[in-house]
């Protein structure tokens, strides 16, 4: 069984890189944000705004790869031309391939829910660079803590990847959480934390771009930490940081970590000096398609569900999958009064599963009022005129199939007895709600 969306690997992002440029989607508004990167002057804070499951994953480290490449390619050295051969099989023929660097970057990914049981955002950032650079901690950063630093730290070889220093070096991996506990001062930590980026910029490249990501999934105690460590300790005029965030979200967290009183959004607006916006797909297909004839009101809802809920990329992707998988079940149809109370009422909780915990609770309690909801959508109230009773007549059809429905609805999920269902011409078998459980997946 394959998973609904990609992993945002290397090699899929290459891949990604290559294949959209066919697809026109991403590959131009890239080459728009990294001309932009070419016009800033000193130190940035930037945040790239997107909801959940929209792509900014993919978005920022085809960002990253983008400056890997064209860094190689304008500064390139005898050591990182099999590295360049490697990449340009993917850009050849592209729009990224146009770019023209007139800086050299080091771009450097840090996924901060990967780390946020880490007791210092800043140690674990710094690893990450400096594992990304393959810089030599030399001795002269440390002076007297050297010997101390020694039992501290192991030294691990790394490929040095696209850029050389030249050497048997290695780099040292940090395995104490506070490695500056000695150092009261934070000046002091400023200074030690500007003097590694000295030797990682002045030797490496001319701008560091440091790419944030998923902080909005991170315990709310470590992703504030995370931005006052960063605004305090990194504000340095050859760094520009990129921090994509769904900022509702963590406007949300913030709140609810200092109370609601607070000016959450104040607050994290004073952490970015520019906010950016992803741009939305232009070519993304939010329709589900029918495979199986006798499928058209499952399908019909199950379209439905994605526009009212508005439904991010990756969700969309992933309730996609699901409902696709259903289409090969006969007992989805058309032609039974069973099988249209299947295709409205499963697709309905898998969504709710998705979107809203609570709703889908009440929703199995028999409790909910989301058939009303769907009497209100445009195919809701089709696939409602189709179930009323033929003897209704044409004015009351929508308000008679929505009354049917409701009587399964409680028939199935409430205390409705089946005389009620028999009372309006409905078959349905109690076993029918052990069907939409299990193709919903909760048996």
């Amino acid at each position: 069984m394959k998973r609904a969306t990609l992993e945002a690997t290397d090699e899929n992002i290459l891949q990604s890189i290559k294949e959209q440029e066919q697809n026109g989607t991403r590959n131009t508004e890239i080459k728009d944000f990294i001309e932009a990167l070419e016009l800033i002057e000193g130190n940035m804070f930037i945040s790239l705004d997107a909801r959940w499951g929209e792509g900014k994953t993919f978005y920022v480290r085809q960002i990253e790869k983008t400056l890997e490449y064209q860094t190689m390619k304008n500064f390139s050295t005898d050591d990182t031309q099999d590295e360049l051969d490697k990449m340009k099989l993917y850009f050849t023929g592209t729009t990224l391939e146009e770019i023209d660097l007139k800086h050299s970057y080091l771009p450097v990914y840090y996924n901060a829910w990967l780390y946020d049981n880490h007791g210092d955002p800043l140690m674990s950032l710094l690893y990450v660079i400096v594992k990304k650079c393959g810089i030599w901690i030399d001795s002269k950063l440390t002076k007297d803590k050297t010997e101390k630093l020694k039992d501290l730290i192991k030294s691990v070889q790394v490929s040095l990847g696209m850029f050389s220093i030249g050497g048997d070096k290695v780099i040292d991996s940090f395995i104490e959480k506070d490695i500056f506990k000695d150092i009261q001062l934070a000046e002091d930590i400023r200074q030690k934390v500007k003097e590694i980026f000295n030797e990682i910029i002045e030797e490496q490249t001319q701008k560091l771009v440091i790419f944030i990501d998923e902080l909005d999934r991170c315990k709310p105690s470590y992703a504030l930490e995370m931005l006052e460590r960063i605004k305090h300790y990194f504000d340095d005029d050859r760094i520009i940081f990129i921090v994509s965030v769904n900022k509702e979200q963590l406007i949300h967290t913030i709140s609810n970590y200092y109370g609601n009183g607070f000016d959450s959004t104040g607050y994290l607006n004073k952490f970015f000096d520019l906010e950016a916006h992803l741009p939305e797909l232009q070519t993304f297909d939010t329709e589900i398609y029918q495979n199986n004839k006798n499928q058209y009101f499952f399908i019909s809802i199950s379209n439905m569900l994605v526009r009212y809920f508005k439904l991010s990329r990756r969700d969309f992707l992933i309730y996609r999958d699901k409902i696709n998988k259903l289409q090969n079940c006969n007992a989805l149809n058309d032609n039974s009064s069973e099988g249209i109370c299947i295709s409205l009422f499963v697709p309905i909780i898998i969504i709710l599963d998705m979107k809203n915990m609570e709703e889908k609770r009440k929703f199995l309690d028999g409790n909910s009022k989301f058939l009303e909801i769907v009497k209100m959508l445009p195919e809701g109230q089709y696939l409602y005129k189709r179930f009323a009773s033929s003897e209704c007549g044409e004015n009351n059809e929508l308000e008679d199939g929505c009354k049917r429905f409701k009587v399964a609805y409680k028939f199935l999920f409430g205390d409705a007895e089946i005389s009620e269902l028999t009372a309006i011409g409905l078959n349905i078998s109690r076993s029918c709600k052990e069907k939409i459980l299990s193709y919903c997946g909760q048996m």
